[in-house]
């Protein structure tokens, strides 16, 4: 437990910033199922995940008036650093919100709160010589009510905004075009979805029926074998992409920590074929608050053309509206991958830009080769074995 309270003054009132257990105490999840710009990544389920992931505590911090109502929360990792550079920054000891994940951050009713969780952090962080604070987050401008954080501009992620729950046919002619199973196409929520201009109309259009008629139906995964088959097919994505894998503990813990309560979905997409049903790929879904996290796929590199993906987002997005949520995320994208980025405006996904805050402020480092050692890197990677990529994405993980 953290011994030393931060206190600040916030409209008269004094707020302490301490150290919540945020499995035994009810008012952490009680203030993220409450706050609207809560995630899944703030949700008691995806931290204990982490937790277990690599045996790791969590220093949750929250902000408490002197009611003792939590006005801000804040998790909290200490990760060990890689033991080599391997990108611009440096990757030594951390304490992070969050490690291996695209953005957590200060959750907070009031500026004033916001500032002194962040400034409790930066001072827990100041007195362990060697750790840096990092902060990753969808909030501009920290770094000017916190003046001791850098900011970072980091990758966009693209993010959907769905219709609200209207009745109203003014999109039915659409959705019959699209030939989807009439259970789902006559769900009067979906229909006032669109996905931008003409042209992206007719690729979303043309692609799901494509995958259509090449006999791919979805379905949700109800089984852990089944989880287990689709993580096969995620580590070879994985591998096609020269990314580490999470390992699969991870998964398992998702599924039976937030899978329960309606918080993870794993869609399947099958193909029926000779009336035999095969596996070709699979979305798993974080959904929390008014946002659903397009957050983990895989299907194998062969099977690409079958267009899986498409038929995994249509349904994905359907689901999403029907169940009234009001944002679909369909995560980050780097510079270098414009395919990829192709791939989410089409489906109607918009760049919102990330940061990340340090403190103190992260050393550049810069290599004149290092565009081309990355290149490298990912060729060699494509070359080798789904378990070796576990064996190494376990030991960089680990560290992060």
């Amino acid at each position: 437990m953290i011994s030393e309270d931060l206190e600040v003054l916030s409209v008269g009132k004094a707020l302490n910033v301490l150290e919540m257990d945020f499995r035994e105490d009810p008012r952490w999840e009680q203030f993220v199922s409450s706050h609207p710009g809560a995630s899944i990544y703030h949700h008691p389920g995806w931290l204990s995940s982490l937790e277990s992931e690599y045996r790791q505590k969590c220093v949750s911090l929250a902000c408490v008036d002197e009611q003792g109502r939590v006005c801000a929360v804040l998790p909290l990792f200490y990760t060990k650093g890689l033991p080599l550079h391997l990108g611009p920054l440096s990757t030594g000891r951390r304490l992070s919100s969050l490690p291996r994940t695209p953005m957590s951050g200060p959750l907070a009713t009031s500026p004033a709160a916001a500032a002194a969780i962040v400034e409790y952090a930066v001072k827990l962080a100041r007195s362990q010589p060697g750790v840096q604070l990092e902060i990753k987050t969808m909030i501009a401008d920290l770094d000017k009510a916190v003046d001791a954080l850098t900011c970072k501009p980091w990758r966009p992620t693209y993010v959907a905004e769905l219709p609200a729950r209207v009745e109203g046919t003014e999109w039915e002619e659409f959705w019959d075009k699209l030939r989807v199973p009439r259970s789902c196409a006559s769900c009067q929520d979906c229909r006032q979805l669109r996905f931008g201009n003409a042209r992206r109309q007719h690729r979303v259009n043309w692609s799901v029926n494509k995958a259509i008629k090449l006999g791919l139906e979805v379905r949700d995964a109800e089984t852990e074998k089944e989880l287990a088959a689709w993580y096969n097919l995620y580590l070879l994505t994985m591998r096609h992409n020269a990314v580490p894998p999470r390992p699969y503990r991870l998964f398992k813990s998702l599924w039976s920590t937030l899978r329960p309560a309606g918080q993870m979905r794993l869609l399947l997409a099958e193909q029926n074929k000779d009336g035999q049903k095969r596996l070709v790929a699979g979305s798993l879904l974080l959904q929390f608050g008014q946002t659903v996290f397009y957050a983990f796929t895989g299907c194998a590199p062969e099977d690409f053309n079958l267009h899986p993906h498409d038929i995994l987002q249509i349904e994905a997005i359907r689901s999403a509206c029907k169940s009234g949520f009001r944002w679909y995320d369909f995560g980050e994208v780097t510079e270098d991958h414009e395919a990829l980025a192709q791939f989410k405006t089409k489906w109607g996904g918009d760049p919102k830009q990330l940061y990340r805050y340090y403190y103190p402020a992260p050393v550049e480092r810069t290599s004149a080769d290092g565009g081309r050692l990355a290149q490298s890197a990912r060729k060699i990677w494509r070359r080798l074995s789904p378990k070796v990529t576990v064996i190494l994405g376990d030991f960089i993980y680990r560290r992060m």
